[in-house]
């Protein structure tokens, strides 16, 4: 499987060719895909992602294709709540769970719905509606499709900040089993999951033995790096964020105040202003931490 930016990339042009030679039905396709390998890949920052999917809305109104409205509203809704909750950038248009769940469309439609509201409530660390609608997507996916493995890393990681939250919380068979699938993705798609099998690991690994900071620091490290070589931009930003916490938690300030700052940076190439107001908070509680006696 190609690189997601590829992807994105190589369906931008399928929706060119396919206008340009009056195949609408086809070009919107295209446009749906490539909109989505965008958002999941961040083949491009999200405020101008968001100007793309709202040129496809405009021209839309044109060809009027009602379905392929309704996915690229879904699409555009994660993109804005990712940019700044829907405060400024959101629209009134939004795709709903009774038109998702329609029956004469089949999952498709709503295939795409619950992946996006795992994706979208991740990003924002809604952990309960994260793990809700994680095991809502997984049941309805097709097996082995692409799509599924993304759900699945999001998921593990929502699993895991669960039960770091409360130990208790059993679910450390599935987190294993995620693993195992994660491995397999990346040894048929390297530049696609191997950072984020990585991520796994290290969280993995970071709850298990957190005195043992020296491996666990370098398997937060061989994450970042993997997802830098990926130019997967927002996943080198969460490594660095995981492995500012697993620091802080360590009470190595200066460490989790380093990693902190790169989270923040990848965040700001990305677009998202929630993540940068978010990392800039927890560097602020950081800096009030280190200043008591």
């Amino acid at each position: 499987l190609d690189c997601y930016q590829s992807g994105a990339n190589q369906l931008r042009k399928g929706f060119a060719s396919g206008l340009s030679s009056g195949n609408a039905s086809t070009a919107f396709y295209c446009a749906g895909h490539g909109i989505h390998f965008s958002t999941i890949s961040a083949e491009q920052a999200l405020p101008s992602l968001l100007k793309e999917i709202d040129y496809y809305l405009h021209l839309l109104k044109i060809y009027k294709s009602e379905l392929a409205k309704k996915f690229i509203l879904c699409y555009r809704e994660t993109v804005s709540t990712l940019i700044d909750r829907g405060q400024a950038t959101g629209i009134e248009a939004k795709l709903n769970f009774a038109d998702a769940s329609d029956p004469s469309l089949g999952n498709k439609l709503l295939e795409v719905f619950y992946f996006h509201q795992v994706f979208r409530n991740y990003w924002l660390g809604y952990t309960e509606r994260c793990h809700h609608y994680g095991k809502k997507s997984l049941t309805i996916s097709r097996p082995g499709h692409f799509f599924i493995f993304v759900i699945k890393f999001y998921h593990g990681l929502n699993l895991l900040d669960m039960i770091k939250k409360k130990p208790s919380f059993s679910k450390t068979e599935e987190v294993d089993e995620i693993i195992v699938s994660m491995k397999v993705a990346a040894s048929h798609a390297e530049s696609n999951f191997r950072n984020k099998l990585e991520l796994l690991e290290a969280e993995q690994y970071g709850i298990t033995s957190l005195q043992n900071s020296v491996t666990a620091l370098y398997a937060y490290d061989t994450a970042i790096a993997s997802a830098r070589k990926s130019k997967f931009v927002h996943e080198e930003g969460l490594a660095c964020e995981k492995a500012g916490f697993y620091c802080q938690k360590n009470r190595e300030n200066e460490s989790a105040r380093t990693y902190f700052n790169r989270a923040r940076e990848c965040y700001e190439k990305w677009g998202s202003n929630v993540k940068v107001e978010f990392i800039q908070k927890e560097l602020s509680k950081l800096n009030i931490n280190c200043q008591k006696p």
